[in-house]
């Protein structure tokens, strides 16, 4: 009896579940694998005493047997109405605590944060049948109701992440339900991470925790807190959160991009020894303004922030500090440009101006910078603070093409010079946007530069990581 659909569209169909689950009959079928292969990862991370939410359940058996177990409180979803009443009727008498229940789950109608577990066994290789923005859609709706119905504040990533600890949650009253968590890579160092809960696939911030913190060392302090330490241990217990922070390391590679970008000002040796002016809107963690302020020790940072919360975040978790080199200013980064961009007089005038500044509404198809930040007229009053040869950086995420052509046409017009760098195995693309044609660079002279200008951050006491190669991070630069 062949089952497999004519096309793998129809693996989203309701119609076709409903007829494959008819021919199938009540014999189960296991899409990946069985319970015994997989076992050994589902008793690893789930805990019987937790709530079990499985999606696309099917007729698999694994819900049965995990319930056979002693994982006891298990919810079953499909959108085929015949599988449901299957599953029902197989496991009713023998397994009276778990239930089976039709439902579409990019609508699910559990409250939020109904359970600690959510499985999936191949459901979502049945929706992502190919990239067409529908589908994706699709995806994103599905993921976005997988979060909101967990009651944990991440996702676990598999093996690659080995110590998780939550530091701190609170709520903002901007940017919603948030959570600092510390967590062990797979090379094993610590990094620190910002996650807001409305969009738990994506790390907001994120910072190298310094060798000498680890969590042996947390807990060996709460273990020895009545004990006197020893000069010769102080040195590997951090003192306060923030102070175990990495300042030398970006981990994000759009923020390395970003930095690369200074690439194009020229005449790099000179960048550490004359005054440099640059706008920041977006501060997160604080990690993008606090390496550009401590690696140009000329720079003068005004760093925009809508949400005050964020501001303490990044102090108290994150190291960020103001000085007076380095300002925040808690206000909309719109209403801050147009009233610096309104002024007769003494109108100030940056030589990087950088957009790294999320949106709050994921339907719009952008979520990085919001639409508003990339309307021509909004536009234009950036161009008329940005120095003759400036350079405006901004972090595009957008996934509506024919929205992100619409956002480089507007671009254009108003900064005909326009550089695109894709972050490979990501979404981001770096913008590199300037004021004039004759500006332009050819690929080596580009990398030739960013070279000389690594060099120079290279310099003793600079404090600059090893691991960068800022060339590597212009070498796929198009113009646009």
């Amino acid at each position: 009896m062949n089952l497999l659909p004519k096309s793998a569209k129809d693996f989203g169909s309701v119609d076709y579940w409903e007829k494959f689950f008819q021919q199938r009959g009540k014999k189960a079928f296991e899409w990946y694998g069985t319970y015994l292969e997989l076992c050994g990862v589902l008793h690893k991370y789930i805990k019987p005493r937790e709530k079990v939410l499985v999606i696309g359940c099917g007729n698999s058996e694994l819900s049965e047997q995990l319930y056979d177990v002693g994982y006891q409180d298990i919810v079953n979803i499909d959108i085929s109405e015949v599988v449901i009443k299957q599953m029902k009727e197989r496991s009713a008498s023998r397994r009276p605590q778990m239930s089976f229940l039709k439902m579409d789950m990019t609508q699910m109608e559990f409250p939020d944060a109904s359970f600690q577990v959510v499985l999936d066994k191949g459901t979502l290789d049945a929706v992502l049948t190919d990239e067409e923005e529908k589908t994706l859609q699709q995806v994103d709706r599905m993921l976005a109701e997988v979060g909101r119905v967990l009651q944990v504040p991440f996702l676990s990533v598999g093996g690659d992440i080995g110590v998780r600890t939550v530091q701190h949650q609170d709520c903002s009253p901007l940017s919603g339900d948030y959570v600092i968590e510390d967590v062990q890579g797979d090379d094993r160092r610590y990094f620190r991470r910002l996650i807001f809960l409305s969009n738990r696939n994506v790390v907001q911030s994120e910072a190298r925790l310094l060798k000498d913190v680890s969590h042996r060392a947390q807990k060996k302090r709460k273990k020895d807190k009545k004990k006197q330490r020893s000069a010769d241990t102080s040195e590997d217990l951090p003192s306060a959160p923030g102070q175990s922070i990495d300042k030398s390391y970006l981990c994000c590679e759009h923020h390395k991009a970003m930095i690369a970008g200074l690439s194009l000002l020229r005449n790099p040796e000179l960048l550490l020894e004359t005054p440099l002016a640059l706008l920041v809107v977006g501060l997160g963690g604080g990690s993008l303004p606090l390496f550009v302020h401590d690696h140009f020790p000329k720079s003068h940072i005004d760093a925009v922030e809508i949400d005050p919360s964020m501001l303490k975040v990044a102090t108290q978790w994150f190291g960020f500090a103001q000085s007076d080199r380095m300002r925040v200013h808690i206000a909309d980064g719109l209403d801050y440009i147009t009233s610096l961009a309104g002024r007769e007089e003494a109108r100030p005038y940056y030589d990087i101006i950088m957009f790294d500044v999320d949106s709050k509404d994921p339907s719009l198809g952008m979520s990085c910078p919001p639409p508003a930040f990339v309307e021509q007229p909004f536009l234009q009053k950036v161009k008329s603070i940005l120095t003759h040869k400036g350079v405006f950086i901004l972090n595009l995420v957008c996934r509506d093409l024919g929205l992100k052509d619409s956002v480089l046409a507007g671009l254009k017009a108003v900064f005909p010079l326009l550089y695109v760098r894709r972050i490979e195995g990501e979404v981001n693309e770096i913008l590199f946007c300037q004021l004039y044609p004759e500006q332009k660079l050819a690929t080596p002279e580009l990398l030739e530069i960013a070279q000389a200008l690594e060099r120079t951050l290279r310099k003793p006491g600079q404090g600059w990581d090893d691991t960068y190669v800022l060339s590597d991070m212009l070498k796929t630069v198009k113009i646009v």
